[in-house]
């Protein structure tokens, strides 16, 4: 098992994450989109399960590392770029039965992958950076508007409130960024508890049978996601 990561994470987060994969892959571009993104694997991956799908301008060094270890991905068609659209193709989010998007956003190779799935439309662009799954029906975001359309959609939600979550450039990140899941564990880029209603999200994910591993002592870090991948 290996684990993709923002460069810019702490080395606490790297030694802690290193206990629970054989490897990781500290991810990094430069000069293909905003600098506050540039490390997050969400905006140059989508990954449902064991389906990845990767920009073709994705750095040089992370199909390498596929290469390595015999990763498998499909290429999508569009380029990873600097404007919303352009740096919000990949950044989507599947559940088994469901599609999160916001309307003509992700790229045509995800699109069609998710096709057999419910559409749910958000207003949100950075759909995973906002969003994650605690499982196929319970969601956790830290966006009002996701929140009205799950609750339009019936789909049960935990609202993160997100003004102390860390990330480069801006006032505060997203809850999905910080998140990442393997087997039955959630894991995040540092500590919830640190948060006012981090205790809150702790007992809704251990409720809902999974286990919580925070990787650092810190707030939250929107690092774009762990990507967990064999």
């Amino acid at each position: 098992m290996y684990a993709i990561i923002d460069k810019r994470c702490s080395e606490e987060i790297k030694i802690n994450l290193a206990n629970y994969v054989d490897a990781i892959f500290e991810f990094s571009s430069e000069g293909i989109t905003y600098n506050s993104i540039c490390g997050h694997p969400d905006i140059f991956m989508f990954q449902d399960g064991e389906k990845l799908i990767v920009a073709p301008n994705a750095p040089k060094s992370l199909f390498q590392f596929f290469t390595d270890k015999k990763i498998k991905y499909t290429l999508g068609k569009n380029n990873v770029g600097k404007s919303l659209k352009e740096s919000s193709r990949y950044n989507c989010f599947c559940s088994k039965d469901y599609f999160f998007h916001k309307q003509n956003i992700p790229d045509i190779s995800i699109q069609n992958y998710a096709a057999k799935k419910q559409s749910i439309l958000v207003p949100q662009a950075y759909v995973r950076c906002s969003m994650f799954g605690i499982n196929n029906t319970k969601m956790v975001t830290s966006d009002m508007g996701i929140v009205k359309a799950l609750i339009k959609n019936n789909i049960e939600h935990f609202y993160f409130e997100p003004s102390e979550i860390k990330i480069k450039d801006h006032k505060y990140g997203f809850i999905g960024g910080t998140m990442g899941s393997l087997n039955d564990t959630i894991f995040f880029l540092g500590d919830i508890l640190k948060h006012t209603n981090g205790k809150a999200l702790q007992d809704y994910i251990t409720l809902n049978n999974k286990k919580v591993i925070c990787l650092g002592k810190d707030f939250l870090y929107d690092g774009g996601g762990i990507f967990f991948i064999a």
